[in-house]
């Protein structure tokens, strides 16, 4: 747990994510990652003496009758206010549109209700559970099927919604977040999404997997590349030399 705190600490004093005062809505999905970051806040709130309150919110999507109860126990008993809050996203995205590919709709859905939910709740931070490998997963994604060099930050601010989301396991190996999971004995939810485990994302973990055969820690490699801007070389930083105009 000594290392996901660190990593909570460096993506804090690297990019300025929590100030005293701040009020912060954790999206909870029953997954590895963001068990694990409503309990490290909860432990950076108690080790750091930053005065900031927590919430946490887990959206259900509709799509079975899930049980969220352990969850929801799990959170009464590290001290974090938790709610379940219901939605028709899967009936939506499933059955209404029929989404061939859903998983973007069923995103933007889900940003809009969780973003939505911190503002009522006078939350001005949104925390996200991403680790190291979304980012790079995402940053595959965007440059294989969009053509551009684009991940998400881990700071954006909303002005629509006025809360600010943050990602303060950026840093953090995703290997790491499971195994501190299990060692925790989260109560991690089963995926209960059709599509789960047959998205592009899939396929970029396979991409990532094949890159660890042929190249030193490439994670590190390309984590390092997108966060250290100053070393950026892409066309648009070009010194071209001046012409005369005939």
């Amino acid at each position: 747990m000594k290392r996901v705190l660190g990593c909570i600490r460096r993506a804090d004093e690297r990019y300025n994510m929590i100030r005293p005062g701040d009020k912060i809505c954790i999206g909870v999905s029953g997954g590895k990652d963001s068990l694990l970051l409503m309990y490290g806040l909860k432990l950076y709130q108690m080790f750091s003496k930053m005065p900031y309150e927590l919430i946490a919110v887990l959206l259900d999507l509709g799509i079975s009758d899930q049980d969220y109860s352990p969850v929801a126990e799990y959170a009464e008993s590290i001290g974090v206010p938790f709610e379940i809050l219901k939605t028709d996203i899967g009936e939506v995205v499933f059955n209404i549109r029929k989404e061939s590919n859903p998983c973007a709709l069923c995103a933007k859905f889900r940003r809009g209700a969780l973003n939505d939910y911190a503002h009522q709740h006078g939350c001005n931070l949104v925390a996200l559970g991403h680790n190291r490998d979304d980012v790079i997963e995402t940053f595959f994604l965007s440059l294989l099927y969009e053509s551009r060099l684009n991940t998400f930050g881990p700071v954006t601010y909303l002005n629509r919604q006025d809360v600010t989301v943050i990602r303060p396991l950026v840093f953090l190996p995703e290997k790491y977040a499971l195994s501190v999971a299990k060692k925790l004995e989260l109560p991690i939810c089963k995926p209960n999404c059709p599509v789960a485990g047959f998205t592009k994302r899939e396929d970029m973990k396979q991409i990532i997997k094949y890159l660890t055969s042929i190249v030193p820690d490439p994670e590190t490699r390309i984590m390092n590349a997108i966060a250290d801007t100053h070393k950026y070389g892409m066309w648009d930083r070009l010194r071209l030399p001046p012409r005369d105009i005939e």
